[in-house]
């Protein structure tokens, strides 16, 4: 999942992240135009294991992982983009991300495409923005 994206892009700006509404074989890509500060991890995992006799645990490398999150500003009112990431989330059904130095359409864009499953989110109500929500992402096993 090789980037070439510009380091301090802002997205929707510079930048673009979609999602794919419909099959793998056949993708409808909508563009997440509320979407800002797309982060991605990339390395190996690393996994704690307990040495047989020992009284601590120590970190082994794993398989690479692939993770990161966006932060999606809410739209007032009917919000198709969040209900259906939301959607997706709550079934623990994978949907493909891609995030782009330009349009999908555009043969010379370039960026990263991954199968991902979405995590936990946090809506705060104490004093904090409601209005942002951050989604995080991890890389499925999919296609």
């Amino acid at each position: 999942m090789a980037t070439d994206l510009t380091r301090g892009a802002y997205s929707g700006r510079e930048t673009k992240l979609y999602y794919n509404s419909a099959t793998h074989a056949s993708p409808t890509w909508v563009e997440i135009k509320r979407a800002r500060n797309i982060q991605t991890n990339r390395g190996p995992a690393l996994s704690d294991i307990e040495f047989h006799g020992a009284s601590e645990t120590k970190a082994i490398p794993g398989y690479k992982k692939f993770a990161g999150s966006f932060e999606l500003v809410r739209k007032r009112g009917a919000d198709t983009i969040f209900d259906a990431i939301i959607a997706a989330r709550e079934a623990g059904s994978i949907i493909e991300l891609v995030h782009l130095n330009g349009s999908i359409t555009d043969d010379d864009s370039k960026g990263w495409m991954c199968p991902v499953l979405l995590g936990e989110t946090s809506d705060t109500a104490n004093g904090g923005d409601g209005v942002v929500v951050t989604i995080p992402f991890q890389a499925a096993d999919a296609f």
